[in-house]
């Protein structure tokens, strides 16, 4: 659109200049694009459907979630309110993070923001403006210091010696597993990953309040204000794609790709948060902040079906899963039903047909240094994707099965007795022995979809008897206290957003 070509231009004119961080009494008094929402206030008038997905309230006045079920997080309010003891602890938890997030002064910070792509520390390759999202792959390295133990991915090979310019480090070379944390620090990745963590948290808090209305509205605008300065602030607003994110540094310009959307994999979650805050507070987050989301989020999913973004979807292992999840949950929200329906139904020819072999195994994943975590990582993809299908009646992926018999269920059960310790892990874990933890929201929407108690008993084994995987990309790790400690199960976010269907003994 003209407003993102205004800020290829601004970021022309002043390719050098140093950045100061604006306090937030300077981001209110910057424009809200009031010209850009009218005319995008007009264009979803032409579409009926999409019109009505904006409408306020809805006809069953429930919020519009696709990810999480609307009737059981309304019941989930309504058991917070009500003083439920089994709420209890989740809701404080929510409530510490809350009021964690307000600010004690008006400066810009990186533990309660608000962030922005303006941010970033490190140098901006040629074609690159300060508005692009741009990030190194997690696992680069530059070539003259390769860790020890660097392997490459399944099928490649690292570069000879003579190919590597000592002076430079150039070309950075990828290591199966090995993360680099000063180059994902100097990225967008962190500043992405908290903005959508704390919008999960002020609009949960939000949507849940049993507090003074005071609290409740402040919780709702500073996640408003947090929103607007990433989407919609003419300075701070990031361009709406992923074209620089996860580049491999080497001595050409990056070219537009799509390696940044496995760093954006918690991006329906937060769409449904958003829903959340429209929902709760809408004289705060107004019908006109979200059109204006919407034209943003129109012009994401319109380079998501480009050919720079082409390579994403055709990538057979996680990658591929995940941008089916954000294919899905982008489209649903903006009411592009006929778009997620093809998602769907890619995600059982494309992914659970070609990832799983008929005894269940995820054969691509198990190439990998760390094997089990990308087993989890791949499972949880499809298990979101089977959600968001059946909220949104498009498909049945938790019933398909493929022509060898894979299915989701499958898989699971082929891992569960590993994750819940009953037999030994028997492959290679290069970087780390096996972690359970993130098993837990895969087990627990199983055990809802399958009204499967032994499934809600697994998620209470591996939340409390493993550390939960954290990956930089794997955004909205949602496990409270984990270790030997009963309370990672009793407090844990997703027993608000997916209410277990059974109630189990840790």
């Amino acid at each position: 659109g003209a407003s993102v070509s205004s800020r290829k231009r601004r970021a022309a004119r002043l390719p050098d200049q140093p950045h100061r961080r604006p306090t937030a009494e300077t981001m209110q008094r910057m424009p809200r694009k009031l010209m850009r929402a009218a005319a995008i206030v007009a264009v979803l008038l032409m579409s009926t459907e999409l019109h009505a997905t904006l409408a306020a309230p809805v006809a069953d006045d429930s919020p519009r979630t696709f990810l999480y079920n609307p009737a059981a997080l309304l019941a989930s309010r309504a058991a917070v309110r009500a003083g439920d003891a089994s709420m209890v602890a989740t809701y404080q938890m929510v409530l510490r993070g809350a009021r964690g997030l307000m600010p004690t002064s008006t400066e810009w910070s990186d533990s309660t923001g608000p962030w922005s792509v303006i941010n970033k520390t490190m140098a901006l390759p040629e074609g690159v403006s300060r508005n692009d999202y741009l990030s190194i792959g997690i696992y680069n390295h530059p070539c003259n210091n390769l860790p020890g133990g660097c392997k490459p991915y399944p099928g490649g090979h690292l570069l000879p010696p003579s190919k590597c310019d000592n002076a430079t480090g150039l070309p950075w070379e990828p290591c199966d597993g090995i993360h680099n944390p000063t180059a994902i620090a100097a990225g967008d990745a962190p500043r992405a990953n908290s903005m959508m963590s704390a919008v999960r948290t002020l609009s949960l808090a939000t949507f849940l309040c049993n507090e003074t209305a005071a609290e409740c509205e402040a919780w709702a605008q500073r996640a408003a204000f947090i929103l607007r300065t990433w989407y919609l602030s003419d300075h701070t607003a990031m361009e709406p794609n992923l074209y620089y994110g996860q580049i491999v540094p080497t001595a050409s310009p990056p070219n537009k790709g799509h390696g940044g959307f496995i760093e954006w994999t918690a991006t329906t979650a937060t769409l449904d948060h958003i829903e959340l805050l429209r929902y709760s507070a809408p004289s705060v987050w107004t019908e006109q902040d979200h059109a204006a989301l919407f034209q943003w989020y129109g012009d994401f999913l319109d380079y998501m079906g480009s050919k720079e973004a082409a390579g994403e979807r055709d990538m057979t292992n996680n990658h591929g899963s995940w941008f089916d999840v954000m294919w899905q949950g982008v489209s649903l929200t903006l009411g592009n039903h006929s778009i997620a329906s093809e998602a769907a139904a890619e995600v059982a020819t494309r992914r659970i047909d070609t990832q799983i072999l008929s005894d269940g195994r995820e054969w691509i994943e198990l190439e990998r240094t760390n094997p089990s975590g990308y087993c989890q990582y791949n499972l949880m993809a499809l298990t979101l994707n089977a959600d968001l299908a059946r909220n949104s009646g498009s498909a049945d992926l938790w019933g398909h099965t493929g022509p060898k018999g894979q299915s989701i269920r499958l898989a699971l059960d082929w891992l569960m007795p590993y994750a819940t310790g009953k037999l030994k892990w028997p492959y290679s874990q290069n970087i780390d022995p096996p972690s359970w933890g993130s098993m837990f929201e895969v087990f627990r929407r199983a055990s809802v979809q399958f009204k499967n108690e032994t499934y809600e008993e697994a998620a209470c084994h591996v939340v409390k008897g493993s550390a939960a995987v954290s990956e930089p990309f794997n955004s909205l790790e949602l496990a409270g206290p984990v270790g030997d400690d009963p309370s990672g199960y009793t407090k844990n976010l997703l027993n608000i957003l997916v209410p277990p269907a059974f109630e189990v003994q840790c």
